[in-house]
């Protein structure tokens, strides 16, 4: 199954096609970043602007996917367990201090303490 976009999907769809965690934002395998799962409470501009978490698990993680080369499925979550397919996306910048970090994060409800790094996408053709 191809994802097509503006469609919703579940998480376990999602894995069954990627791989990966059905409850991680940024699930991976074998060490790679399959797909994003995003929810704009926590990311307001996504797919487009991407502000990730902080904490033992979640700060590797966002390491990963800010230095990801390679285009992944983005998915935004529309209602409580479907995910609208946005498309394939690009890590095009990302900030863990600075300015242009924390304008990022104070365009949103976020604080900065709690955002490890801000990733910036772009949809890949």
């Amino acid at each position: 199954m191809m994802f097509k976009v503006g469609c919703n999907y579940t998480r376990g769809e999602i894995h069954a096609q990627l791989g990966g965690s059905v409850v991680s934002c940024l699930p991976t395998c074998n060490g790679v970043i399959v797909a994003a799962c995003l929810s704009q409470k926590f990311s307001p501009q996504a797919p487009n602007v991407v502000l990730c978490g902080k904490g033992a698990r979640t700060s590797p993680v966002s390491a990963l996917f800010a230095a990801q080369t390679t285009a992944i499925p983005v998915f935004i979550k529309s209602a409580a367990g479907r995910w609208q397919y946005r498309g394939q996306f690009l890590v095009v910048e990302s900030y863990s201090s600075g300015a242009q970090f924390e304008r990022w994060i104070n365009a949103s409800s976020r604080s900065v303490a709690s955002v490890s790094c801000v990733v910036v996408l772009r949809q890949s053709e």
